[in-house]
């Protein structure tokens, strides 16, 4: 072998590059062109462990713990003024929230805010609003001393057992002739009725007086009320007698007698203890044969008390009259109110019978 044969020998000798060792887990390799930083050496070989094809990394376990959160529950009425101590519940999270709807005498669940099925991630408020449940109303009825309704009927409303107060119309108060016993009181689950009666003529009522037989010693005007505006074209003969079931009397001291089925303000009169054409027992009022007409019904279902002790009764408005005696302020229920073309009003009774509803006096 010459010289040139031998150059050419060792430029084509090259080291082999080493196989990948099987299952190796290294995960960075170094790059051929990185230089490689060797370690200095000692002065001992040390020894060499073999690498064991089957040998695979161990990897750490850990135990985690399960995690807890707490729900803090707000119980608020309407004016967040709370109904019971503030509530809390503690849970893993992620499990079910089981929230406990608590019910209040009075009120209703009507809000809730930031509401959670599961315990949250973090710890967390939940708030219930409560309102006031609503009652039955009270209805005020502003009537004349006849019954009629001065204005459409007022509702009071507010939530169950909460105080109420009815007052009556504004500047009204000096001619309030009569207000029923429940002026002031509480809600219920029914619905009451507040009676204010009025005197626009400001009159001062009473009974009939002792002697309670009226005989005219004139011609004498008929009026449906105790005012001079309510002139009607009935009139009455010199000499007549009649029974008084009620009298009033104006602030100028003007005397106005109830006759049942109108008024009178008489000048010239004499009163009787008895019925001076006959006993006061076989006394009837006299019977009208009047054709009316009804332009207005109102059924009702209330109770009243009769204002006299001597009440007239009748089949039908103007029909059958019969007077009895009966035990101050009884009691009776009226069933329904009509208003016939006169204008007078009546009032049938639960028992089938029919009165002037100036006699009664409703709670």
């Amino acid at each position: 072998m010459n010289l040139i044969n031998l150059l050419q020998s060792l430029l084509k000798w090259r080291p082999k590059k080493a196989a990948p060792l099987p299952n190796s887990h290294v995960r960075q390799t170094v790059s051929e062109q990185e230089p490689i930083r060797q370690a200095p050496q000692s002065s001992q070989k040390q020894p060499v462990v073999p690498v064991s094809q089957d040998a695979t990394p161990l990897l750490a376990t850990m135990s985690t713990q399960p995690r807890h959160s707490t729900v803090t529950i707000h119980y608020l009425n309407h004016h967040r003024v709370p109904l019971r101590p503030t509530m809390t519940l503690t849970g893993e999270v992620g499990t079910v929230l089981n929230l406990p709807w608590l019910k209040f005498a009075g009120y209703y669940l009507a809000a809730i805010t930031n509401l959670k099925q599961q315990f949250p991630e973090e710890n967390t408020t939940i708030w219930l609003f409560y309102k006031p449940q609503l009652a039955a109303p009270v209805m005020v009825l502003h009537q004349n001393l006849e019954g009629g309704l001065l204005i459409k009927p007022q509702f009071l409303s507010g939530a169950l057992n909460e105080h109420y107060q009815a007052n009556p119309l504004e500047g009204g108060a000096n001619f309030v002739h009569h207000t029923s016993a429940n002026q002031t009181g509480r809600f219920t689950t029914k619905t009451q009725f507040v009676h204010f009666k009025y005197d626009p003529l400001n009159l001062k009522h009473s009974d009939a007086p002792e002697q309670p037989f009226i005989e005219l010693l004139e011609p004498t005007d008929t009026y449906q009320q105790p005012s001079e505006e309510a002139l009607t074209a009935a009139r009455l003969p010199k000499h007549a007698v009649w029974k008084i079931y009620s009298c009033a009397t104006a602030p100028s001291g003007k005397q106005w007698f109830n006759l049942g089925s109108s008024w009178i303000t008489p000048t010239r009169y004499q009163l009787h203890a008895t019925n001076p054409k006959g006993s006061d027992e076989s006394y009837q009022v006299p019977k009208f044969t009047y054709h009316y007409a009804v332009i207005e019904t109102t059924p009702l279902n209330l109770s009243a008390s009769l204002n006299n002790n001597t009440v007239t009764f009748w089949q039908a408005p103007y029909d059958q009259p019969t007077t009895y005696q009966i035990v101050p302020k009884t009691r009776v229920v009226v069933k329904q109110v009509v208003v016939l073309d006169n204008q007078s009003r009546w009032c049938q009774l639960k028992t089938g019978q029919w009165l002037m509803e100036g006699l009664l006096t409703f709670d």
